[in-house]
């Protein structure tokens, strides 16, 4: 775990090293960029600023010259917090991405102790096949080979090329239905080509992998942004923005902050990437469509079943159940989110019948 906390960060501090040599300017202020912070690209100035002041809200400061249109630049930054700390969330800094002093702490104390269960029981990457059988220590490397090569990689290639091609357009240029649709089907088609290299989804007919697949895409795709979302690329702002049309800036930012607690307190790639083929062979009672129930529970079953025997070899016993409870919460979370996503577009097609409705008898 280690290893992937210390390539994440190694990977950040080159996307903020390529970003400052770029000649990137910051959003805020215009000086120099040194990095993608909060959200936006911006100078460390801004980035500070914005850190000391965003939780405190615009309500407790005032305009200094009591316009609210204070011009904020290199040189004016300084004049009035009010309107660079307005400029802060117009150009889309977040202040849900600022970590509490609390916070902080709890991160590098879990990092220190994942660190010291992995020295102290020898569970690195490579000594899996120590505690599992052959067999599972075998699936679990073809999973992540598969997963690494077909889904994850080509899903952050792609957003990494939509960045560069994008990312001197302005924000509101990138806000286009058309763009989102791409991005939605590019997500989707990865994740189910990596389901289609699992051999156990063959125990079905090509039209039953085809109704499983799409019966628990959506789901599916929001678990797995947990891996493939990157806040280094700032498409996924442009993105959300034209989501919060559709479903309300509430539910997106229930997303947010689901998938951040999701990466915080999880943390381990392989454990998402069972969770998705343990929910891939998964039904509900709105399924279309007939299955062999029993090969579908019995490949749940395995997949339930080697992700206990890796939890439980990774992290002992209690840490095993505290992971699975934080798995079943989140996924149950997920799921409520997305319930109140159908609802909210159920609401606007029925606005829509209505408006449609009201507008022909008008005629």
């Amino acid at each position: 775990m280690d290893v992937d906390i210390l390539s994440s960060e190694n990977a950040k501090c080159l996307i903020n090293k390529s970003i400052k040599s770029s000649g990137l300017t910051c959003l805020v202020c215009g000086s120099p960029a040194t990095g993608f912070n909060f959200s936006v690209i911006t100078c460390m100035c801004c980035k500070a600023f914005f850190r000391r002041n965003a939780l405190y809200g615009l309500h407790s400061y005032q305009c200094r010259y009591s316009t609210g249109e204070c011009t904020i630049n290199m040189l004016t930054r300084r004049d009035c917090s009010y309107c660079r700390l307005k400029k802060c969330f117009q150009v889309g800094m977040k202040k849900e991405l600022i970590l509490t002093d609390d916070v902080k702490r709890l991160k590098r104390e879990k990092i220190l102790a994942n660190r010291k269960l992995t020295i102290s029981n020898g569970l690195d990457l490579c000594a899996y096949k120590n505690f599992l059988s052959g067999d599972d220590s075998i699936l679990l490397r073809n999973i992540s080979n598969v997963y690494e090569e077909h889904c994850r990689l080509p899903i952050m290639s792609y957003e990494k090329r939509e960045y560069e091609l994008t990312c001197q357009q302005p924000l509101k240029t990138r806000i286009k239905s058309q763009h989102y649709l791409e991005s939605f089907q590019k997500h989707c088609s990865s994740l189910n080509n990596f389901f289609q290299h699992l051999p156990d989804l063959q125990e079905f007919s090509p039209d039953e992998q085809k109704r499983l697949l799409s019966h628990n895409s959506r789901f599916l795709m929001r678990l797995n942004s947990v891996e493939t979302l990157d806040d280094s690329f700032p498409l996924w702002g442009a993105a959300r923005l034209l989501i919060e049309i559709m479903y309300g800036k509430s539910i997106m930012d229930n997303v947010d902050q689901c998938l951040h607690q999701v990466r915080f307190y999880l943390n381990d790639s392989r454990c998402t990437q069972l969770m998705l083929i343990v929910l891939l062979f998964s039904t509900s009672i709105n399924y279309q469509g007939n299955l062999n129930t029993l090969v579908l529970y019995k490949l749940q079953e395995k997949y339930v079943h080697l992700l206990w025997s890796y939890l439980e070899r990774r992290y002992g016993s209690v840490g095993a159940c505290e992971k699975f409870s934080l798995i079943i919460r989140y996924c149950l979370r997920l799921q409520a989110i997305g319930h109140l996503m159908e609802v909210k577009i159920h609401d606007v097609q029925w606005q829509d019948i209505l408006l449609s409705t009201q507008k022909i008898n008008i005629e």
